[in-house]
């Protein structure tokens, strides 16, 4: 009887402590970065866009069109990748996304209100791409998050710079 007793003990534990293993953490998931990093590269370059066409000052004008550049050519290499690692992406994060509707109205305030949401924007891509080149599970995908961060901390340094810049008047 006590050896059915510790046989049940040890079953229940057992389960418990099964139970208890942590799952995976989805941020760390390759595809759940790239889901996130693609979609950060069609906001920026359609932010971009309108800052080439609305913004006043030549700064924010000229980097929105690095938004729109850099931002393209990188959405390319994550949708190749993808491809590569056999990664479907939906298609919510491949197409379709839309500037913020407040910077698209955001008439006379559009440099201030711009500068302010690449400069939160870039603080938080260059913090998902570290954490993903440090954390990541996929090798190609971490190497694609390596290699991508100096652009995006050179961007994130620019767009600081322009801010400091628009608050210093």
């Amino acid at each position: 009887m006590k050896k059915i007793f510790l046989i049940i003990l040890a079953a229940g534990s057992s389960l418990g402590a099964t139970a208890q293993i942590p799952q995976p953490d989805p941020d760390t998931t390759a595809k759940h970065f790239l889901i996130v990093a693609s979609i950060g590269n069609l906001q920026e370059a359609n932010a971009g866009r309108l800052a080439a066409q609305k913004a006043k000052r030549p700064d924010v004008k000229a980097f929105g069109q690095m938004m729109i550049k850099d931002h393209s050519d990188a959405e390319q290499k994550l949708m190749q990748l993808a491809k590569q690692q056999d990664i479907g992406l939906p298609s919510a994060a491949t197409g379709g996304i839309v500037p913020d509707p407040a910077l698209k109205n955001a008439g006379n305030n559009f440099d201030q209100l711009y500068v302010h949401a690449m400069v939160n924007g870039h603080r938080n891509t260059v913090e998902t791409f570290e954490n993903y080149a440090v954390n990541g599970k996929n090798p190609a995908v971490k190497a694609f998050a390596g290699q991508m961060l100096p652009t995006l901390k050179a961007h994130l340094e620019h767009i600081k710079a322009i801010d400091k810049q628009l608050n210093s008047k």
